[in-house]
């Protein structure tokens, strides 16, 4: 998020209690915006068909359509997030923006082709209405085609155009799910569905749009970018396994007493995915403090730091540079915990009295609520490694919370006791995510000086191979640097 750097040190030199809302307010806006106008434009959904009387099945056909879009389709493109984050961002660094608008072409070709042949053979078997299946479908590949647009949008820092997108399109499906609830009398799934179709689509040209207008180039290298998943793999594992640790454990609740299945389709466990879902949304405002802390304090120094190394400093200078970098590093985190710990309490605290849920939903809301702390301080390290580089110690701790998160979501499923694993996995994920960094933080001179090898060796691995096959078919061609 280093695009909205400038926005927020601007914000902050405002040292007033207002200048002070006014930046987490951005900040805010910039980082969870998306989301919360999506649970919006759901809950609105939701809303309407409940007012228009609408059949049982039909509402929970829409949540069953809702739900598997939104899960699946993240579920997808999740591994590429970190790596065509990176890929762009060398792009740019390197000025070979020409290698980007095909990367994009690239990357959704894929994404759509398993995507879309995963939602067609789901569907095949399904008895629920043809236009249902059809404009739910639609749905689900939007937003595949979203998230992935959404990454390049990140990458040229448009981060505001992403809020206007979301917002367009958002406001567009809305206009049209209450003109259909008043004039129309539109009172099925499907009517809600293709409403949402329409404003989905808004968003999807929108941000094509900009991305064309800064890369206009198509220099036909459409799959240069899966190089990268030789030359860093660890970065795919990264988002993948982030991924599966949120939904996995669902996913295995799924399949046991508390599932419940919707037309033969959609199978859920709404006692349980209701207060997993609210358990989710008390982890944003970690998220928005620790991007406004690397923003406003951290990056400047790390940048300092690697400038002194690669210029022609003093050892000393480097030292007191490195000290004080670790230091910030280490305020802003102790600051993230305090402030994050203090609004998990609050939502517990609260969270009971005001959400629609149960005494069993309270229960796993509850226990969920403090793993899910316990799960946004290790993502917060594993971001941290991440900016030191540290891709196998990342991948190994949120790998690690994944398998662990799974094996004992199936084995407290067995005796009933939903959530606990969510609890335990996020605990130890946030022992190894602490121990990997003080281990690399002693050691921090060796990984900055001592550990890239003197020599690399060049060779062309099978995806290396494939790409340059690919590239020759469309009449170009190219070599590649690959390692770990």
């Amino acid at each position: 998020m280093a695009g909205i750097g400038f926005q927020l040190k601007h914000l902050f030199k405002d040292n007033s209690f207002l200048g002070k809302i006014r930046a987490f307010t951005f900040s805010s806006i910039v980082i969870a915006g998306p989301m919360v106008l999506c649970i919006t434009l759901m809950t609105l959904s939701e809303y309407v068909l409940e007012l228009m009387d609408t059949p049982y099945y039909e509402k929970e056909m829409f949540l069953g359509g809702t739900l598997y879009s939104f899960v699946f389709s993240q579920l997808l493109t999740g591994g590429f997030t970190m790596l065509l984050s990176r890929y762009l961002a060398d792009q740019i660094y390197q000025e070979q923006q020409d290698n980007i608008l095909s990367s994009l072409y690239g990357i959704l070709a894929i994404n759509l082709m398993l995507g879309g042949a995963a939602g067609i053979i789901f569907y095949s078997f399904s008895p629920l209405p043809i236009f249902f299946k059809i404009f739910s479908y639609v749905f689900y590949i939007e937003l595949i085609i979203i998230w992935l647009l959404s990454i390049y949008i990140s990458a040229i820092k448009k981060y505001l155009q992403i809020i206007v997108g979301f917002s367009v399109g958002a406001a567009i499906s809305s206009l049209l799910i209450l003109l259909g609830f008043t004039w129309l009398g539109i009172n099925s799934s499907t009517g809600i569905f293709i409403c949402l179709d329409i404003g989905f689509f808004v968003i999807v040209m929108y941000f094509f749009k900009s991305i064309k207008e800064h890369f206009p180039k198509n220099n036909l290298r459409y799959f240069d970018f899966l190089t990268y998943l030789e030359k860093y793999p660890s970065l795919f594992l990264v988002g993948l396994f982030y991924s599966l640790g949120l939904y996995g454990h669902s996913f295995i609740v799924w399949g046991g007493d508390l599932k419940t299945i919707i037309s033969s389709t959609f199978v859920m466990a709404p006692i349980y995915d209701t207060p997993v879902f609210y358990a989710y949304l008390t982890i944003l405002p970690a998220i928005v403090m620790f991007v406004v802390a690397v923003e406003t304090s951290f990056y400047d120094e790390y940048k300092n730091y690697y400038s002194l190394i690669l210029g022609q400093s003093s050892l000393n200078d480097i030292k007191d540079a490195q000290a004080k970098m670790f230091s910030i590093l280490s305020r802003e985190f102790a600051w993230i915990m305090e402030f994050q710990l203090f609004f998990t309490i609050c939502s517990i605290a609260i969270g009971t009295k005001l959400l629609p849920l149960s005494t069993d939903q309270v229960d796993i809301f509850n226990i969920i609520t403090v793993g899910n702390y316990f799960f946004i301080m290790m993502f917060i390290i594993i971001q941290i490694l991440l900016y030191f580089d540290d891709r196998k110690g990342a991948a190994f701790v949120i790998t690690s919370y994944c398998l662990a998160n799974i094996l004992l979501t199936i084995i407290t499923s067995k005796i009933e006791t939903y959530g606990l694993s969510c609890f335990l996995a996020g605990f130890i994920g946030l022992v190894l995510a602490l121990k990997r960094i003080s281990y690399y933080s002693k050691n921090f001179n060796y990984y900055t000086f001592c550990s890239l090898p003197i020599m690399v060796k060049q060779e062309k691995l099978f995806i290396t191979k494939v790409v340059q096959k690919l590239n020759l078919l469309n009449g170009v061609g190219g070599s590649y640097e690959t390692k770990e």
